[in-house]
């Protein structure tokens, strides 16, 4: 209809007509791109609503693992303890890093028995590293629908974290499965299946195996404090998504 009309007014020679006709294409198209942008930018803002809304559900369940896995090396950590203050092998209290020196803590043991200390010796708990809103969102390429998040800066710093506590975990595996195998070289099980004299001599008598277990009583205590300084992150993030803000106040990192 509107073809046609032009097609009149050109053959009238009705200037006037035809720049009203002109006119009205131009405010057509301006307002259907228009229409067009609001509506990609209202779905972009309730899909950036909905991710943020996923991320704090991801950040709790991160909350979750990272307690679970303090309190499990809380634990850990005072049975090593244990073992090594029966055997009459040292166990200081100080660690000196570079940027600081830590006291180690001597958590309090429920139980003493020799078959409880050496299962809660290697027992372990890590991180599950299951981000799917993170990396749903990151593999979707999008700038724009990233930008709308205010507390992305946090974010990226967060998970950035997360995946140093993860190499942390490799490590501290390594120490572990290292003091299973002097264990077992030392004819002692993570069950306890001998009496406490005797496997308290054999801590004693095997300097691989103490040293050991002091080693990993150390990285056991680095543990705690990787998760803590990352649970103090999970938390400041869980605001920030909560109240869409760009401010988080992460400290650096504890080790």
């Amino acid at each position: 209809m509107l073809l046609r009309s032009v097609s009149k007014h050109v053959k009238d020679q009705n200037w006037f007509a035809v720049f009203v006709d002109f006119l009205i294409v131009v405010v057509g198209v301006f307002i259907g791109i228009q229409v067009a942008n609001w509506n990609e930018n209202r779905a972009q803002n309730e899909q950036a609503d909905g991710y943020m809304v996923q991320l704090a559900d991801d950040i709790r369940s991160d909350l979750t693992d990272i307690n679970t896995g303090y309190r499990t090396s809380q634990w850990r950590l005072a049975a090593l303890t244990e073992l090594l203050d029966m055997a009459g092998i040292p166990t200081p209290d100080k660690s000196h890093l570079l940027e600081r020196d830590l006291t180690i803590q001597r958590p309090a043991l429920i139980n003493d028995s020799i078959t409880y200390l050496m299962n809660a010796s290697t027992y372990t708990r890590f991180l599950d590293n299951n981000h799917p809103s993170y990396l749903s969102l990151v593999n979707t390429g999008n700038a724009t629908l990233i930008g709308k998040l205010k507390p992305w800066p946090c974010i990226q710093s967060y998970y950035a974290q997360y995946q140093e506590v993860l190499l942390f975990e490799e490590r501290l595996l390594l120490f572990r499965s290292e003091m299973v195998r002097t264990l077992h070289d030392a004819g002692l099980s993570i069950t306890g299946h001998v009496t406490e004299s005797e496997t308290l001599d054999r801590i004693r008598s095997h300097d691989s195996l103490s040293a050991s277990m002091s080693s990993n009583r150390l990285f056991v205590y680095y543990h705690m404090l990787v998760l803590e300084d990352l649970g103090k992150r999970a938390n400041l993030l869980l605001k920030a998504l909560e109240n869409n803000s760009g401010n988080c106040d992460f400290e650096e990192g504890s080790l």
